[in-house]
């Protein structure tokens, strides 16, 4: 087995059907072997009968994860592939004809790689309401866009050129040393995010590797619903963004020099409520300064996005205290 493509649902049976009809359409190089293997992590709707409609068009194989939270789906996915190389992508996506051909080339004439990546292409299923239009820049990350350009470059920590999660590839030996944390990603006790960029920056920093690859020719296209248009989501992207980065700042399994999700600030001795109280300082004052740029009729949303963040981070720092 060359390749295998690892995909984790949960209760989205329709919109992995539509990806499924676009996997199904992908154009496979002649004499490829190939596997993909669905996870699901704990569905109560149609899942299993969506999957089974596709049995003939692709080869699938369904796999149930009971252990509630993406991590834990994404571990398995590894534990069940058989292939060479590890290809990830996301139930919320559109995969284009080439994806998979794009990949498979890109493996064979880089065998020293261990990581790859692909462009995703957010597309929005209702135009983007102004306020988002005038913060673009601060909310590019939200729909997860990733694009370096038409022409293949090496993939880079230092220059945070790193695919995301709906579109990444990984040697399979690399991947298998280097698990997703639980702690990280969607679970049922939390919302935090980037489980897959701890992974991918520890395969690169493993060394004795040949890096990464950045394949212009396996996109995706990624929808992205009205519902994920609201203030009320980007606050709440934002306090897991927050949340992501308090975890990382004490967990033993991450190197605090290494928090990739904001910079490492000293924890200091003085708590209020197991937080530290330059973080319930920083919260106020983002808060106040966001009020007062709105008394002022400015549309900026830069200060309320980092009151959130602050807010996320205590909310990691309470629920620490309370599961001590």
């Amino acid at each position: 087995m060359f390749i295998s493509v690892i995909m984790c649902t949960r209760n989205r049976a329709e919109q992995l059907r539509r990806v499924l009809e676009t996997a199904a359409a992908m154009t496979v190089p002649n004499g490829l072997e190939w596997e993909m293997v669905l996870v699901d992590n704990g569905s109560s709707d149609h899942t299993a009968e969506v999957v089974s409609r596709f049995s003939d068009r692709i080869p699938i194989r369904y796999v149930l994860e009971a252990k509630a939270g993406l991590s834990n789906a994404r571990n398995r996915g590894v534990a069940e592939a058989a292939g060479e190389y590890i290809c990830w992508t996301d139930d919320d996506v559109l995969i284009d004809p080439n994806w998979l051909s794009a990949y498979a080339d890109a493996f064979q004439r880089h065998p020293e790689a261990t990581v790859f990546g692909g462009v995703i292409e957010p597309v929005t299923e209702i135009e983007l309401p102004k306020w988002w239009q005038d913060n673009r820049e601060l909310l590019a990350s939200v729909l997860a866009a990733r694009d370096f350009g038409p022409d293949e470059v090496e993939l880079s920590v230092e220059e945070d050129r790193l695919p995301y999660g709906a579109n990444y590839a990984l040697r399979a030996d690399e991947q298998r040393r280097h698990l997703y944390d639980p702690g990280l990603g969607v679970g049922p006790q939390h919302k935090r995010l980037g489980e897959e960029v701890a992974v991918i920056r520890a395969v690169m920093a493993e060394g004795g590797g040949g890096g990464g690859v950045w394949v212009p020719g396996a996109r995706v296209r990624h929808i992205i619903p009205a519902a994920r248009l609201t203030q009320d989501y980007v606050g709440s992207y934002y306090r897991s963004v927050g949340e992501t980065w308090a975890y990382l700042s004490q967990a033993p399994a991450h190197a605090r020099h290494e928090n990739f999700m904001g910079k490492v600030a000293p924890v200091g001795r003085r708590h209020f409520q197991n937080v530290p109280l330059w973080i319930w300082s920083m919260a106020a004052q983002e808060w106040w300064r966001d009020r007062q740029e709105k008394m002022k009729g400015h549309t900026s949303l830069y200060h309320w996005l980092q009151y959130n963040y602050y807010a996320g981070a205590i909310t990691y720092f309470r629920a620490h205290k309370e599961a001590k």
